[in-house]
């Protein structure tokens, strides 16, 4: 799986979606991309979706067991959502296997649901925000020293 060529510097939601594929070697791709700020949207309100540099409420690596943790940049929370879904087949298999195959937002969004990441948070679906997100910018300050770039 080879990720995107980069062409700008990261600045909203979805351009953290795509560090977080390109941080986990998922393909950048728009099935991938939609599950991932529908995921976003469904954890924090989307004019905010940078709150405490933990957007999906991660637990991994955040000082938060429970997923209220705070990272220092949004470029290490993806990290260490990348690491969490990868390193835990037992609990995160379906999300890296759907991820990987590029498989649409509604199978993805199941393994999400299902896992114990959402431990039926999600209430299995009937509680999950599946439309359009709209685009936000993160303050430049929330990305650390050095942006990244992105994938188109």
């Amino acid at each position: 799986r080879i990720p995107a060529a980069a062409t700008h510097t990261a600045s909203t939601n979805f351009d953290w979606a795509k560090v977080v594929l390109a941080d986990g070697n998922w393909p950048v791709c728009g099935n991938n991309v939609t599950v991932l700020t529908q995921w976003m949207t469904n954890e924090e309100p989307p004019s905010d979706w940078w709150n405490r540099n933990n957007p999906l409420n991660n637990g991994d690596g955040s000082g938060g067991g429970a997923g209220l943790g705070s990272y220092d940049n949004l470029v290490t929370a993806a990290h260490y959502v990348a690491h969490n879904i990868t390193v835990n087949p037992s609990w995160y298999g379906a999300i890296d296997s759907d991820l990987a195959a590029c498989a649409s937002p509604g199978t993805t969004a199941a393994a999400i649901w299902n896992s114990p990441w959402a431990s039926s948070h999600y209430g299995y679906g009937s509680n999950w925000y599946s439309g359009t997100v709209n685009a936000y910018a993160a303050p430049a300050s929330n990305w650390g020293p050095n942006p990244p770039a992105v994938p188109d």
